[in-house]
C-alpha cells in the first residue's frame, strides 16, 4: 500500500506537449479515476506512472520514493490493460503466475498465490483452461488475477472494461470496486465513461487537453462543477446549458435566453446585462400546469425513467423523469425550474459563478 504524488508532470512528443504540468495527490488506499474525453491525456498519464512512457519533466512519487528512473518491474505496481494481454498458449494458472515465475519465486509459492487470487476472483474452476476457452468477463478477471498475485503497492487500470458488453461492464465495475475495498490497495483507474467514474471512484480527476479541470469526490463534481467543461462532462444525460443575459423583469433579475424567454435566477453574483451560461440538470426539470412552455421532440422510455427531448425557443433541452411520461412530437409540455437547482457560469471565463 502506498500514496502517490505527481509533481508538475509534463509529457511532450517532439515539440507537441500533451501533458501540461499536472500535479495530483493520491492518498494511500484511495480509488482514483482519471476521466475525460478521448485525447485528453489520461492513458498517456497512467503509462507514465507505470513507466511505459518516459516523463519529459516533473516527478512521480510512489510510497515516498521518486520512481522516474525506475523500470516498470521495479515500481511495485501492477497494471490491467484494456486488451487483457493474456498469453494464448498458457493456462489461466500459468498466466496468473507468470510474473512470479520471472521474479524467481518457487513453484509452491506461485501455486499458493495463484490459488488465493483465483479464490478471490471466482476463478478456481478455470485454472486449467486457456484464454480462448473463456468469456470476456473471465479473461478480464484473469488479467486482474495476474495483477493481484503480485500484491503491489498500486493497481493501475487502463480502460479495462471497454471491450465488454453493457451488462458485463456493470457487473465487472462492481467486482473491481468490491475487490479494491477488500484489499485496500491504492488504485488509479482510467476511463472515458463518466458513469464508471461516478460509480467507482473515491476521487475523480477530470482531465481535458492534458490539464486537470477539477479533482474531488464524485458528488462534489456533480453538484458543484467548477467550470463549464466539467458541468457538461459529468452527468448522464448531460446538464442542459443555455446562453443568456441577466435582465430585470418585474423588479426581479431573470436570465433571458434567445426568443425572449425568461428563466428564474437564484441569488447570485451577477449584474444586469451580464452574459452567462445557464445550467440545469435534466432530472431537476419538473412537469407543471403552467410555466416554461416547451414542445416535445422525442420521448425515450427506459422503464423506470423517461428521457424527453424538448424544444425551448430555438434550442433543445433534455428532461429526465423518474416515472413514465407519455407524449407525442409537437405536443406542449410546461416545466417548472427551482432557482436553487440552477448552475451559473461566466460567459467570459466559463468559470462557476457563486450562487446563494
Amino acid at each position: 500500500m502506498a500514496d502517490m504524488k505527481l509533481r508538475s508532470v509534463r509529457k511532450a512528443f517532439g515539440s507537441v506537449e500533451v501533458i501540461h504540468g499536472l500535479s495530483i495527490d493520491i492518498d494511500d488506499g484511495a480509488f482514483v479515476v482519471l476521466v475525460g474525453p478521448s485525447g485528453c491525456g489520461k492513458s498517456t498519464l497512467i503509462r507514465m506512472i507505470a513507466g511505459l512512457e518516459d516523463i519529459s519533466s516533473g516527478e512521480v512519487e510512489i510510497g515516498g520514493s521518486v520512481v522516474n528512473k525506475l523500470p516498470p518491474k521495479d515500481r511495485d505496481i501492477a497494471m490491467v490493460f484494456q486488451s487483457y494481454a493474456l498469453y494464448p498458449h498458457m493456462t489461466v494458472a500459468e498466466n496468473m503466475g507468470f510474473s512470479l515465475k520471472l521474479a524467481g519465486n518457487s513453484k509452491s509459492t506461485i501455486a499458493q498465490k495463484v490459488r488465493e487470487a483465483a479464490s478471490t476472483l471466482g476463478l478456481g474452476d478455470l485454472l486449467d483452461r486457456y484464454p480462448r476457452q473463456l468469456s470476456g468477463g473471465q479473461r478480464q478477471r484473469v488479467a486482474m488475477g495476474r495483477a493481484l498475485v503480485r500484491n503491489p503497492q498500486v493497481f493501475l487500470f487502463d480502460e479495462p472494461l471497454s471491450n465488454l458488453d453493457a451488462k458485463l461492464r456493470v457487473e465487472m465495475r462492481a467486482e473491481i470496486k468490491d475487490l479494491q475495498q477488500r484489499l485496500g490497495t491504492t488504485t488509479v483507474y482510467v476511463t472515458h465513461d463518466q458513469v464508471e467514474a461516478m460509480t467507482m471512484a473515491d476521487q475523480i480527476v477530470v482531465l481535458h487537453a492534458g490539464r486537470v479541470e477539477q479533482v474531488g469526490p464524485p458528488l462534489e463534481l456533480y453538484d458543484r462543477p467548477v467550470n463549464l467543461f466539467v458541468a457538461r462532462f459529468i452527468g448522464s444525460p448531460a446538464m442542459n446549458i443555455l446562453e443568456g443575459v441577466a435582465r430585470k423583469k418585474d423588479g426581479t433579475l431573470v436570465c433571458e435566453i434567445e426568443g425572449g424567454l425568461s428563466l428564474p435566477l437564484p441569488p447570485a453574483n451577477v449584474i444586469e446585462g451580464e452574459r452567462v451560461f445557464y445550467g440545469i440538470r435534466p432530472e431537476k426539470l419538473a412537469i407543471a400546469d403552467t410555466g416554461l412552455d416547451t414542445e416535445i421532440q422525442l420521448v425515450e422510455p427506459t422503464g423506470a425513467e423517461t428521457l424527453v427531448a424538448l424544444r425551448l425557443g430555438s434550442q433543445t433541452i433534455n428532461a429526465l423523469f423518474h416515472h413514465r411520461v407519455t407524449g407525442v412530437r409537437g405536443e406542449r409540455m410546461f416545466l417548472r425550474i427551482d432557482p436553487s437547482d440552477v448552475h451559473l457560469f461566466s460567459y467570459e471565463t466559463e468559470r462557476r459563478i457563486l450562487v446563494g
